[in-house]
């Protein structure tokens, strides 16, 4: 993070505003080029080991808060700004292992470790850091939306990170400076060493075939009420608390949005996944693996279960507390007698 452009014409948006950016779909576009493979993006997950074990547990942490800052981006941008370093101090004062600088500080950072909200408290920075990058996530999300940048949401939240949201706006994308371009491209190259690329989907495999692996490799993984992200399974809260899993919705958000290579975000509830996307009739004769089918069981517009087709009348799904990742037949009573929105994603 650096001086001057850093804070230049930023706005804090309200929390109910940033929640409602990050529900909305984002078919991600454009953006500087990968610096590797299609394949590497597209099936990698996180590889905690090449993180400095002090710090991998807040990383991991901090990771979850936002779709868009993976522990791997984070992991990064963190080892780009300090080396790891927790008492860096750049020439224009940027403190600690995120380098906030003072004036920045005050807005992200919290007391996560007992000791004091500090820069100089790794803790205390990487959540920070993260929480920051999240927020510029929602902002440069709706400068997208809007019509006023265009380009991948995680390079221009790090190019917002590193010159500002200013700066994004003003260029309608990652800016024309050739450090914030060399950042966003140096960060997704450093990507790759904390990330593990997972083999068995390969690059160029169609999206609805993708959408199903990403899903099937989770079979056996327990339902967890709110629990589950694009990152993977994780700890629910309610019926959920203490179950690390996935609950319906969540295990398609994270099938799709790594079937896309990160591109595509779905809303975070069924009720709002059903309505994105191309819809598709109740048919199996047109109805192809990978498509999300919506169940209103009560046909009264709640569509409170959702599942991802697999073919020959089945789904994968997370279907309720006690239960876990698994195939069900679609000629299951409950499924069967439901109302049925069909949406395909790609």
């Amino acid at each position: 993070m650096k001086p001057g452009r850093a804070i230049a014409g930023f706005l804090v948006l309200p929390f109910a505003l940033m929640v409602a950016a990050l529900l909305v779909i984002a078919a991600l576009a454009g953006g500087l080029p990968s610096t590797g493979p299609v394949g590497a993006r597209l099936n990698a997950t996180f590889n905690g080991a090449q993180v400095p074990a002090q710090y991998r547990e807040w990383v991991t942490r901090a990771g979850q808060m936002c779709p868009e800052v993976t522990p791997q981006l984070l992991a990064a941008q963190l080892e780009q700004e300090s080396g790891w370093n927790p008492n860096a101090v750049s020439p224009v004062g940027a403190m600690g292992i995120a380098q906030f600088m003072p004036g920045t500080w005050p807005n992200y950072g919290q007391d996560e470790d007992g000791g004091g909200a500090s820069p100089y408290h790794p803790g205390d920075a990487i959540m920070a850091a993260a929480r920051y990058d999240c927020e510029l996530a929602a902002l440069v999300r709706g400068y997208i939306e809007t019509g006023r940048a265009s380009g991948d949401v995680q390079d221009l939240m790090l190019a917002a990170y590193n010159a500002g949201p200013g700066a994004v706006l003003k260029y309608a994308g990652i800016p024309q400076y050739t450090e914030t371009q060399n950042y966003v491209r140096v960060i997704r190259s450093l990507m790759d060493k904390y990330q593990d690329v997972i083999p068995d989907i390969a690059a160029g495999t169609p999206f609805g075939q993708a959408v199903v692996e990403f899903a099937m490799r989770h079979r056996g993984v327990p339902y967890s009420w709110g629990g589950g992200d694009t990152s993977g399974p994780s700890e629910g809260f309610g019926n959920g608390a203490g179950v690390e899993g996935f609950d319906c919705s969540s295990l398609v958000q994270y099938a799709v949005y790594h079937a896309s290579g990160g591109k595509l975000m779905l809303p975070r509830v069924s009720q709002a996944q059903v309505t994105v996307g191309q819809p598709v009739p109740r048919d199996f004769a047109v109805m192809l693996p990978g498509d999300v089918i919506g169940f209103d069981p009560h046909r009264n517009g709640d569509y409170s279960h959702i599942g991802i087709y697999i073919g020959n009348g089945q789904m994968v799904h997370a279907p309720k507390t006690g239960d876990v990742v698994k195939v069900s037949d679609l000629s299951e009573s409950y499924y069967a007698n439901s109302a049925w929105l069909v949406r395909r994603f790609g």
